[in-house]
């Protein structure tokens, strides 16, 4: 704990001498920042268990790196690597060392526009539907681009592509991999809103013979500003599962993500989704979800924010369940200079299950202090 707060104090004076210019300038269009997490937080359940609960407190430090490039240019992007050490007080056999390292970029010359990342983690953290007596580990890697070509003045084509593999490293957890193909044909009705039609291909491949799925996403909808405050895109359709073995399931498919600009200094950010998804058991299920969240500068260096989700998830297959999840979050930034700011959080988890010893509960609370050099 000492070592800790001597840590601390040193990130502070950092602070108070330090600019907002990067650690190194490489070339006239890259920079080289380094960055920097010290933080420690109390979880009251850190395996998000049902009963005989473990609560902990968990002491993290997250050196990085970030080279910035082609800010000025039409291709322009972003590199990161940052190394997530976690040390329990109590738990020591909990105690990890992770790595991420990616990458995310963008090309566009007015009639041609590509947005594209790359990523890989190693994680070691419990989810709703990733559960067990210990902490799960796996890597998860991700690839994505998409792109969008302009047609004529009122309509673009757009085309992507994502693959994700989850790579389970304990036994009794499903490996996954998910290539998705989406297109979309946008035409514009305004200067400011653009009317789409889409299609969306899944495939879903698991690690346990006769559980792969295919998944087709047939929509309409729409983005832009479609008031002077409210932006954003919705897409509303069917979607249909169809399971290499097992009944197939359909149902109306939504995707919406919205942001509502009350003032110049506080905004909500709204979203509606319903998709299905796969557990890490390599459950089948339907995911239906409610997003709210708020963020406000309420000073020039404090800013305040929160968010609620509500998830619907039903399982299907063996041991099918319907559970109902909550979460909710607070937190608190306050900026001391443009080296260092420092924030302070708490998260609230709820699930409830119609399947015995899959409810729990979670509080945590948590406090950082963040570096950008």
């Amino acid at each position: 704990m000492k070592k800790a707060i001597r840590s601390l104090v040193v990130i502070t004076a950092l602070g108070s001498v330090a600019y907002g210019a990067p650690f190194l300038a490489m070339g006239d269009s890259a920079e080289l920042f380094l960055t920097g997490t010290l933080g420690v937080r109390a979880d009251d359940n850190v395996l998000l268990a049902s009963d005989n609960t473990v609560n902990d407190t968990i002491f993290s430090i997250v050196p990085g790196l970030e080279v910035v490039y082609g800010q000025n240019s039409i291709v322009k992007g972003k590199a990161f690597y940052k190394e997530d050490i976690s040390r329990y007080a109590d738990r020591s056999d909990l105690n990890t060392s992770l790595s991420t390292v990616g990458f995310n970029g963008s090309y566009d010359d007015q009639k041609l526009k590509i947005k594209y990342n790359a990523s890989y983690a190693q994680v070691a953290q419990n989810t709703v539907d990733v559960r067990a007596g210990f902490l799960v580990r796996r890597d998860v890697a991700n690839v994505g681009i998409n792109s969008e070509v302009s047609l004529t003045d009122k309509s673009s084509l757009g085309i992507g592509a994502t693959f994700e593999n989850t790579d389970y490293k304990r036994a009794g957890f499903v490996s996954s991999k998910v290539l998705g193909a989406p297109i979309n044909y946008y035409f514009n009705v305004t200067p400011k809103v653009a009317l789409s039609v889409g299609f969306e291909y899944r495939d879903t491949q698991l690690d346990n013979p006769g559980t792969d799925s295919n998944d087709y996403f047939y929509n309409i909808g729409a983005r832009g500003e479609f008031t002077p405050k409210l932006t954003g895109t919705i897409a509303v359709g069917w979607i249909q599962r169809n399971m290499d073995q097992g009944d197939d399931e359909s149902t109306v498919g939504v995707k919406s993500s919205l942001a509502y600009a009350i003032n110049e200094k506080t905004s909500l950010q709204l979203g509606v989704t319903n998709d299905y998804g796969v557990s890490g058991m390599g459950q089948s299920q339907r995911n239906l979800t409610y997003n709210l969240g708020a963020q406000s500068r309420i000073a020039e260096d404090w800013s305040i924010g929160g968010n609620a989700s509500y998830r619907a998830i039903k399982y299907f297959g063996a041991n099918s369940r319907t559970d109902d999840y909550f979460e909710g979050s607070l937190n608190v930034t306050y900026i001391y200079s443009r080296l260092v700011n420092f924030t302070a959080g708490y998260v609230y988890r709820n699930n409830s299950s119609d399947l015995a010893g899959t409810d729990f509960k979670n509080n945590v609370f948590s406090i950082a202090a963040n570096i950008r050099y």
